[in-house]
């Protein structure tokens, strides 16, 4: 179900797959089709592919099967169901990036991510970039290693016809130390990035508001670049990935910053409803009540933009 501006425009809201993937207090995983019925069900106008719940992309909470054959079904149950799939996010569980190894099996995993995409037709893939904490690296050198990492990957995906977008970060501090700044959490750093690359820009919100920047400010340092936004809230401190308006997230001024750029007369604008429901029952009564809850804060949110 769209959600209209108070202009009359639309804006498609869909969620990721991890929005029924699991339920917690129990080793149940939803299947691929079971996903697609349930956000076909609930309203939705779509799906964001999440592509590390496939164990062949490297994550052990995945999908069973196949992944050609399991995104092939996915797809076509998608189209059947009329939802569209504007958008994926590539596998996320980075791990040491020091680790030269693992970030090489990583790095694999996204690849095949990537090609996964352009199989489906999907037009933008979402990545993370490499993140630093300042007191144990300067600029230029985070600058450089996430050049070398990042452009292989975004040559793929030009090759493929996809987009990739970068996307912000959180900029928590590690346990037990003072917030310092991280290099990957602003605007300014992932805008270099992606003009550095010539990629799109993810903007997440609840990553935003872990950092305490102001969200109008830097959704003006993405300017032109922004391509996708995640849309969740938190207290702050634990990015928790609630609802809008049920945490410390500024909606006013993420609004702000959005209607300023004339968020809403893109032909790519969509709410991307990147909300946690791991913590749910499996009870699908209590599942449906969440997500005409998550449908509500999309109107809203539409309203203030």
């Amino acid at each position: 179900m769209s959600v209209s501006m108070m202009d009359g425009q639309k804006i498609p809201v869909i969620v990721p797959t991890r929005y029924y993937a699991y339920a917690c207090n129990t080793q149940r995983k939803f299947s691929s089709t079971a996903m697609v019925d349930f956000i076909a069900d609930s309203g939705f106008d779509g799906l964001d592919l999440s592509f590390d719940l496939f164990s062949d992309l490297g994550n052990p909470l995945c999908v069973e099967g196949d992944i050609y054959s399991v995104l092939y079904s996915l797809g076509n149950r998608a189209v059947s169901r009329g939802l569209t799939i504007p958008s994926c996010h590539l596998p996320f569980y980075m791990p040491c990036p020091d680790d030269a190894m693992a970030m090489k099996r990583y790095i694999r995993g996204l690849t095949e991510g990537i090609k996964a995409a352009a199989y489906l037709k999907i037009p933008a893939a979402v990545i993370h970039p490499i993140v630093r904490h300042s007191s144990l690296c300067n600029y230029n050198r985070w600058k450089e290693e996430n050049l070398a990492f990042l452009a292989p990957l975004r040559e793929l995906a030009e090759q493929k016809g996809v987009t990739l977008c970068i996307e912000n970060m959180t900029g928590i501090p590690y346990p037990d130390q003072p917030k310092e700044l991280v290099f990957g959490s602003r605007a300014k750093d992932i805008r270099w990035l992606a003009d550095k690359l010539d990629t799109g820009i993810c903007w997440d919100f609840g990553h935003a508001n872990l950092t305490g920047l102001c969200q109008s400010a830097e959704l003006n340092t993405v300017g032109d670049r922004l391509r996708m936004v995640h849309i969740h809230d938190n207290n702050g401190k634990t990015d928790t990935h609630l609802n809008p308006f049920d945490g410390g997230v500024d909606w006013d001024d993420a609004a702000e910053g959005l209607r300023s750029m004339g968020y809403g007369s893109m032909a790519w604008r969509c709410l991307n409803m990147e909300i946690k429901t791991s913590h749910l029952p499996s009870d699908i009564r209590v599942r449906e009540a969440y997500a005409e809850r998550t449908l509500n804060a999309a109107k809203r949110l539409a309203n203030l933009i």
